[in-house]
């Protein structure tokens, strides 16, 4: 059996998978920000030991929801969380567990476990997003993760977009994600004037919308074009198999693909419209656990 964990911004997931891609359990804990690295280190470890003494685990892999540097394999910082700079991860799960472990953003280990055990099995090249309290990006170039000179290809959350737009997490303005995560929606929706209340999300924006209030349509309008001019870009460059959206947001459904489909197919070039093929993820909420696990799987 392998260990998956999966390390985000609002929330960190573990599951035991078998090298199938099945998962046999899944436990779930809410992210406290404010406790920082070592409070969910030690959370980690202990739930990871109990799954341990349940199954025969082989090894771990880690979605991280931030930069991570693969050949060191150590965490280089989060946006969201303080204390995880330059923290050698891999290692403390290694040293408590005794197992081998891996890791890499959560965007590429979405995009893994999208191309392994998803909607992308059986294709050469993806492009994945997960829209969720961030943005992030995976891509899969050749069956292969691209990753870039550096370790850190696929921010697509952090393509800047828009001059002048908001501040972004990562420090620049007009990013994708300070335009389409889901904070983001929430917060353009609170800001205007349409009887949103204070603390509306970005799916209270999505079912409004549904419903008929305008202004909440014109939101999700408005967000299907950012996040569309941020695919028309990457499949201009390129030229994906299919593009997969996964994260909170994607549960959305047609209140959001149908638009962003349109959005997309009006700003890629020609050549490209008959291929454009973008998809809800299909493994949804467990695509990063997934692609852990099968990035761990081949330490084996």
């Amino acid at each position: 059996m392998i260990l998956a964990i999966d390390i985000g911004g609002t929330q960190f997931r573990l599951a035991v998978v078998s090298p199938e891609g099945k998962l046999i359990k899944v436990v779930r804990r809410s992210t406290d920000v404010d406790a920082g690295a070592g409070w969910m280190i030690d959370q980690v470890l202990s739930l990871s030991t109990d799954l341990c003494r349940c199954f025969d685990v082989v090894s771990a892999g880690i979605g991280f929801g931030g930069p991570v540097d693969f050949v060191s394999q150590r965490v280089i910082n989060s946006t969201h969380v303080a204390g995880w700079d330059d923290v050698n991860l891999p290692g403390i799960i290694s040293g408590e567990l005794n197992v081998r472990a891996v890791i890499d953003n959560d965007a590429n280990a979405g995009a893994f476990g999208e191309f392994t055990f998803g909607a992308g099995k059986g294709l050469k090249s993806i492009i994945y997003y997960t829209v969720s309290t961030g943005i992030g990006g995976g891509i899969i170039l050749d069956g292969r993760i691209f990753r870039g000179s550096n370790g850190n290809a696929g921010e697509l959350g952090h393509v800047p977009i828009l001059l002048d737009g908001p501040l972004c997490a990562c420090g620049n303005v007009g990013c994708l994600e300070s335009l389409c995560s889901g904070p983001a929606i929430a917060a353009r929706a609170a800001y205007e004037e349409h009887g949103f209340a204070d603390r509306i999300t970005a799916k209270d924006v999505f079912d409004l919308a549904k419903q008929g209030n305008g202004g909440a349509a014109r939101i999700v309008r408005q967000t299907a074009d950012y996040l569309g001019i941020g695919i028309a870009a990457a499949i201009n460059t390129i030229a994906p198999e299919m593009v997969i959206v996964g994260g909170g947001v994607s549960k959305a459904g047609r209140g959001l693909f149908d638009p962003l489909r349109r959005s997309v197919k009006s700003r890629v070039m020609p050549v490209h419209r008959p291929f454009v093929r973008i998809v809800r993820a299909r493994r949804g909420d467990h695509s990063v656990l997934l692609g852990a696990a099968a990035m761990a799987s081949s330490l084996d």
